[in-house]
């Protein structure tokens, strides 16, 4: 058994469909593996998610978190998450660890406890990124540091989840202007 191969598989599916509709069979038909296979491996079905939500993480979140840290100001690195939240041909089904979030009542508890990690991970990264707006002189002192790294981070999971449901980019990235205009305004 290759497991990148079954993480991989694993991914897709999960990504392309809500996660919780998934099945174990259904990821071992796919990979071309035995159900006995997958489990010694990662150990169970929630290991398997977990291990997914970790590729996943490091594949495609981490883009993210490279945005926010890449020293840009402010509205370079807005300008850049728009980008990826509407132009990234990979958000087109959606986020996995959005749908991850959104449905993590049904996930196992270390794909839950991993699920509520990044978030958190994520919420610092925002904090930090407009902390150093702030330090720079780019965000206003009377704003809040941790209401607006909320509000970006939910204002990129909504255009990403627009996108999955069919929404038009021009018309998201259209929206995410107007809805990040908050941070720029004099």
């Amino acid at each position: 058994m290759n497991a990148e191969n079954v993480l991989d598989v694993a991914m897709t599916a999960y990504w392309q469909s809500d996660p919780a509709d998934v099945s174990v069979n259904a990821i071992c038909q796919m990979a071309g593996i035995s159900k006995p296979s997958l489990y010694r491996e990662f150990g169970s079905e929630d290991g398997l998610s977990r291990a997914v939500l970790d590729r996943y993480a490091e594949q495609v979140l981490s883009e993210i978190f490279v945005i926010l840290q890449g020293g840009m100001r402010l509205r370079g690195t807005l300008d850049a998450l728009i980008d990826f939240a509407s132009d990234d041909p990979r958000m087109e089904t959606g986020c996995l660890f959005y749908k991850m979030r959104a449905g993590k009542h049904r996930l196992g508890p270390e794909t839950r406890v991993r699920v509520e990690e990044i978030d958190a991970a994520a919420q610092a990264a925002y904090v930090a990124f407009l902390q150093s707006c702030r330090d720079a002189g780019d965000w206003p002192d009377g704003l809040s540091v941790d209401a607006g790294a909320q509000y970006l981070g939910e204002q990129i999971a909504l255009a990403i989840t627009q996108r999955a449901s069919g929404e038009n980019p021009a018309r998201i990235r259209e929206m995410m202007a107007l809805a990040l205009s908050v941070f720029t305004r004099p």
